[in-house]
């Protein structure tokens, strides 16, 4: 597990009463995060605005969602997407709803994609469509290792075949 060494939080933090004077949400807007590990891999997280989860505040539901992932010595990964889950104690993120990932020359559509930062992976999944200026792929999921940038693309079930049509 890697060791945050840096993390900035910028927010305008803004409550919902209710005419009982009782806050009844917690909206964050223009929220911004960066984090910074140990090996000065850097992630950087926006969103138009994310409300604090009731069941735990370290959860955040973020709309309009824009992620970069910039590691050492290798390519840039760019995420958008609709709405995201967002865990403040382990920056994992969860993108869910028109999900847009870019790295170097190739775009991948999904509805799904989850950055899990214990195991330095991000996982694509559902509905996924990967576009490059050479072939179209579809498949179940696409993973991509942070710290290696290899990519591993599957189907779930076995039977299916992964689709890939050149261009």
């Amino acid at each position: 597990e890697k060791n945050l060494i840096e993390l900035e939080i910028n927010k305008d933090e803004l409550s919902i009463i209710n005419q009982d004077n009782e806050e009844i949400s917690n909206i964050i807007k223009n929220l911004n995060y960066k984090s910074v590990d140990s090996s000065g891999n850097t992630y950087v997280l926006s969103a138009e605005y994310g409300e604090v989860t009731k069941e735990d505040e370290n959860i955040l539901i973020l709309k309009n969602v824009k992620g970069t992932i910039i590691l050492i010595d290798k390519s840039e990964v760019k995420i958008s997407a609709d709405f995201a889950k967002y865990n403040s104690e382990n920056y994992n993120t969860f993108f869910y709803q028109n999900v847009l990932g870019l790295y170097e020359e190739s775009k991948i559509h999904s509805d799904n994609l989850d950055l899990l930062f214990q195991y330095n992976t991000a996982k694509m999944y559902n509905n996924v469509q990967f576009l490059d200026q050479d072939l179209k792929l579809n498949a179940d999921e696409i993973s991509l290792d942070l710290l290696y940038g290899d990519m591993y693309i599957k189907m779930f079930d076995e039977k299916n075949k992964i689709q890939i049509i050149k261009k």
